[in-house]
């Protein structure tokens, strides 16, 4: 009797000078599964001690990624890279439009709030609402307002003005000291103090708002009910150490541009950049990251898109902690018709991936959730997705009605196509490398990103892993088993023979 393992190790299916990609294989059965899904964790690493508790980077797009989106994707445990094409009636790159959606997203979840939205006394209630539209949280207006001395964040307390206290029908032209809380008559409390006695005193004292302020009566801090909230809602959100939500944001290689970029979002809090260039193995790329590791060096760096072991190890020489594999693989991306120069997702995944140790995320070709499970399972720690969070609810954009189907749509584009690229700051305005289409509607993130997760762990199980870093171990030693497909076995496993 034979004791010949099924199918293949990952070394013997993925065989040098051959293009396989995710429905060129399938992960055999082979082990025995005694792991419970609750021992099993999606934890991915992407370096300067940023942790996903879901292993998903929404894609800095302009059709997938913004406010909503990456404030509901850091929610539910990823993290949302905010795309650099904010764009002036003229076509000139607008810096100004990018900073304000990472300031959004900074605002939105908060243990410390360290520089609150705050009025003067002297301002109309007019005034106010005029900031709060300003200063949005998400998609919500801002409705409660510490009162400064000189309505500076830190300047000194003498108020709260909270959404009970006036109408914006009403009060439009009273001012503020009329219509707020004075500081004889508010619940408040002095610096120093932790999170968790400023957490207690909002529940034992029924507080929706507690600010804080330092022995000379200045505001440092302001704490909300609202945190508690989201906190017990949603348990896996990705956060910084000050209780904020995670953000990344876009750059590109043309100094001019993203040097003033690099300043202004650090400043206003992201966590991170990705420089965003569809062909990163380039001294441009190069330069930018010794540029930002010098200036910003306890910030995350993501690089790419490579796709070859030669560029993974000069990125990884360069100090670059992470990096985006995939070239010519998106589905509206077409630079492997344009310039010829692309690799199947799958190989590309697995070559570079075994060849340094940064974090490799997974980008382009994945249509469903195991695509996702097989880039994983091949060597990326995590995946960042276009495609399959293009069309929910809080990608940009409204919903439309398909005129031949009459089913909702959103619109998709790629960053290289012609219509993502007015005023020409991609460099493809010549030659486009991605299209524009529609896809359909597909609901919320909060919906979608939990279905994700279930997929996934239920694949881990299968697998008999507990982690990403596990499931690695297991590849490399040849534990993990493949196979690949014919085109019958492909029709075979998906729906077939029935009558829709």
């Amino acid at each position: 009797m034979s004791n010949q393992r099924s199918g293949l190790s990952a070394r013997e299916l993925f065989k040098r000078g051959e293009g396989v990609t995710y429905d060129d294989f399938t992960i055999l059965n082979t082990t025995y599964s005694e792991i419970d899904k609750s021992d099993i964790s999606l934890e991915a690493h992407l370096g300067r001690n940023i942790t996903l508790r879901t292993p998903i980077v929404a894609s800095p797009m302009d059709t997938v990624t913004s406010t909503a989106m990456c404030i509901a994707i850091a929610l539910e445990g990823g993290i949302g890279c905010i795309h650099y094409n904010f764009k002036n009636p003229d076509g000139s790159p607008n810096i100004e439009e990018q900073i304000k959606v990472v300031e959004q997203v900074k605002r939105f979840e908060n243990g410390f709030i360290e520089n609150p939205v705050t009025v003067s006394p002297e301002q109309t209630i007019r005034e106010v609402l005029e900031s709060s539209q300003r200063n949005k949280v998400g998609k919500s207006s801002i409705d409660n307002f510490p009162v400064t001395e000189n309505g500076e964040p830190h300047g000194k307390l003498l108020g709260l003005l909270r959404q009970q206290d006036y109408s914006r029908r009403l009060h439009t032209n009273v001012q503020v000291k009329d219509r707020m809380v004075p500081l004889d008559k508010l619940i408040m409390a002095e610096w120093p103090i932790t999170l968790n006695q400023a957490n207690a005193m909002l529940w034992e004292r029924h507080l929706l708002l507690l600010p804080i302020a330092d022995k000379k009566g200045k505001l440092k801090y302001l704490v909300t009910r609202s945190d508690l909230d989201k906190n017990d809602e949603f348990p896996l959100t990705t956060k910084d150490e000050n209780k904020r939500l995670r953000v990344l944001f876009a750059v590109e290689t043309r100094p001019e541009f993203a040097y003033p970029r690099l300043e202004r979002g650090f400043a206003s809090g992201a966590d991170g950049c990705i420089i965003d260039t569809s062909q990163g193995f380039s001294r441009y790329e190069a330069e930018m990251i010794k540029y930002i590791l010098q200036k910003f060096p306890d910030k995350l760096i993501i690089g790419g898109n490579i796709s070859t072991p030669e560029a993974a190890r000069l990125l990884a020489k360069e100090g670059l902690h992470s990096y985006r594999n995939g070239q010519g693989t998106g589905s509206i991306c077409t630079t492997a018709g344009a310039i010829g120069i692309s690799r199947a997702g799958a190989a590309g995944i697995y070559h570079s991936a075994k060849s340094s140790k940064m974090a490799t995320i997974g980008d382009g070709g994945l249509r469903q959730v195991g695509d996702i499970v097989k880039t994983l399972t091949i060597g990326a720690d995590a995946v960042m997705l276009g495609y399959m969070l293009a069309g929910t609810q809080e990608s940009p954009g409204e919903v439309e009605i398909d005129e031949g189907t009459g089913m909702p749509i959103k619109i998709y584009r790629g960053m290289g196509s012609k219509e993502a690229n007015v005023g020409g700051i991609r460099g493809y305005s010549r030659l486009p490398q991605g299209v524009q289409g529609n896809v359909n509607y597909k609901g919320s993130v909060h919906e979608w990103i939990p279905l994700i997760r279930d997929g996934l762990i239920s694949a881990f199980q299968v697998m008999n892993v507990s982690s990403i870093e596990e499931l690695h171990k297991r590849m490399y030693s040849g534990e993990i088993r493949f196979e690949r497909r014919t085109i019958a076995s492909l029709q075979e496993s998906g729906v077939h023979d029935i009558k829709k």
